[in-house]
């Protein structure tokens, strides 16, 4: 077997603001929003406020380091066969669980066991479709069965997967585990759930059970508060500590005293996604002049305010390795829309309105969350240039988490204003691939999910790049989704604020053990 070992260590992470220590003795509160009550369960929690809080309760077998490559947590030395076709991963000693009992091997393999079963309700199944099984070698040492070589594996481990505990959960549905999933959490990450207030606030503290140095705050403090502008006000006022702001916010706090700006990179994108197997959005000619008809340069330079990069493709420009710089971004070019319109079978009539041969208008509902400013505005630019192409496009806003549960999840919608954070690796299978469950636009395309099964099978990076070159380039004949920018990161905080790395703040926080916060600057 091929040994690779990796040794737990927590490195040098930067901060935000004075790289000074705080001074010896000093804790406190840190306090960050979310924008929905959180489903304390990594198996199966699906929205970006849960994901947020339970990369603090739950630790994963590896995690990203400050250049997101995989790191020791719950494992400590990992080594792969040959063939590629097994993984064995040594778990770290003494760990405890937030109520004290031990963790062990059975927990590795009882959370990818629920993984693995798509009755259990998980939104994890895709980023780890090539795992047969989960086998216990002893307590401290688990082996994963593959049915072929898989890449991304130890980055997905890292990413989402946090491990769940067996003695609490064995016997139940995930889904059914409600106690569990709302109010009593238990993992093995640095912070523990004190206190849950729905709609208002999840309360952490330090673990002491946690298996590294001791953590440098005292609590974490997450505060539900879904709209943007109140958290930039709470923010101002010294009721939040760390918020991801939108550009439209910068003049609010860019010279704000006591807060500090700094950009991050991250691997998104977001999109306007179209339900693929409606008769709108089915023709990828379709796909491709709406492409040309929405003006991201001006979305990039009005509502981005140029904090992002135009897109050429799903595959960010965070991907450097991997993102194919020799496409450009395709233009706005409303002419060439409606000639591909056109052929297509869709002509504007006398009042300017697109109507196909049956005389049916093009007209359908897009979607987007309310209460963040990028969103919504880019929303607004998408309708409005979309209409400057005969389409009747109806703008409508709905809560996130009602968004995501009762038309994202299911794929119940004609179009909707997302994003995508996906994994720091270039494989994309989770989310286009057919029948995914993240492929809510049910994209289908047989040459790409050929090139993306491909991608998880080989690790050579020269190999790798290929493939997605090519990936990117079927995606310009056919685009699964209409992508918009590749946002960058705005984080604001206190300047008090220490330790925090370098990364979008989901990856951050799985480094939540080494925050501190210092006097003020």
């Amino acid at each position: 077997m091929t040994r690779v070992l990796r040794r737990a260590s927590l490195g040098v992470l930067v901060a935000l603001g004075s790289c000074d220590p705080a001074p010896s003795g000093v804790a406190g509160t840190l306090r960050l929003p979310i924008i929905n009550d959180p489903i304390f369960n990594p198996v199966i929690a699906p929205d970006l406020g849960s994901v947020m809080v339970n990369k603090v309760i739950f630790s994963a077998l590896v995690r990203p380091d400050t250049a997101l490559q995989p790191t020791p947590d719950l494992a400590t030395a990992w080594e792969a066969a040959p063939d590629g076709l097994s993984w064995t991963f040594h778990l770290r000693p003494g760990v405890r669980w937030h109520d004290g009992a031990p963790f062990t091997a059975r927990d590795v393999k009882f959370t990818f066991d629920q993984i693995l079963d798509l009755s259990s309700g998980t939104r994890l199944r895709s980023d780890f479709a090539a795992v047969d099984g989960v086998d216990i070698v002893d307590s401290l040492t688990v082996r994963f069965r593959l049915t072929a070589p898989f890449a991304p594996l130890l980055t997905l481990l890292g990413y989402n997967a946090g491990i769940l505990p067996e003695h609490l959960l064995r016997g139940q549905r995930l889904s059914d585990a409600t106690a569990f999933n709302r109010t009593t959490p238990i993992g093995t990450g640095p912070f523990r759930l004190a206190q849950v207030t729905p709609g208002a606030t999840v309360v952490l503290e330090r673990n002491p059970h946690w298996y590294g140095a001791p953590p440098g705050l005292d609590r974490l403090i997450f505060k539900v508060v879904p709209d943007i502008n109140a958290q930039v006000a709470q923010l101002r006022a010294g009721e939040l500590d760390l918020v991801t702001i939108e550009p439209a916010n910068l003049g609010s706090v860019q010279h704000q005293p006591g807060i500090a700006i700094r950009q991050v990179p991250v691997v998104q994108h977001w999109y306007v996604g179209f339900n693929t197997m409606s008769h709108l959005f089915s023709p990828p000619a379709v796909r491709r002049a709406m492409a040309y008809a929405v003006n991201r340069e001006a979305i990039v330079a009005g509502v981005l305010k140029g904090y992002a990069d135009l897109p050429t493709g799903t595959i960010p420009i965070a991907l450097r390795t991997y993102h194919d710089t020799t496409l450009h971004p395709v233009p706005f070019a409303p002419d060439s829309a409606q000639a591909l319109l056109a052929a297509a079978g869709w002509h504007r009539d006398a009042d300017g309105k697109l109507r196909n041969a049956a005389g049916r208008e093009f007209a359908f509902d897009l979607l987007v969350d309310k209460g963040n400013p990028t969103r919504e505005q880019a929303a607004l630019a998408v309708q409005q240039d979309l209409e400057r192409i005969g389409m009747t496009v109806r703008l409508r806003t709905m809560e996130f988490a009602a968004l995501v549960r009762d038309r994202v999840l299911p794929g119940n919608y004609e179009a909707i204003l997302i994003w995508w954070t996906t994994p720091p690796d270039p494989d994309q299978f989770a989310f286009y691939a057919s029948d995914q469950d993240n492929n809510h636009v049910r994209w289908r395309n047989r040459t790409a999910d050929s090139l993306l099964l491909a991608g998880r099978r080989t690790s050579d990076v020269a190999t790798r790049r290929e493939i997605y070159r090519a990936f990117q380039r079927v995606e310009r004949d056919d685009p699964p989704v209409l992508v918009l920018f590749y946002p960058r990161e705005i984080q604001a905080a206190t300047t008090r604020l220490r330790g925090l790395p370098a990364l979008g703040i989901r990856d951050a926080l799985r480094h939540s053990e080494a925050l501190s916060l210092g006097p003020g600057t």
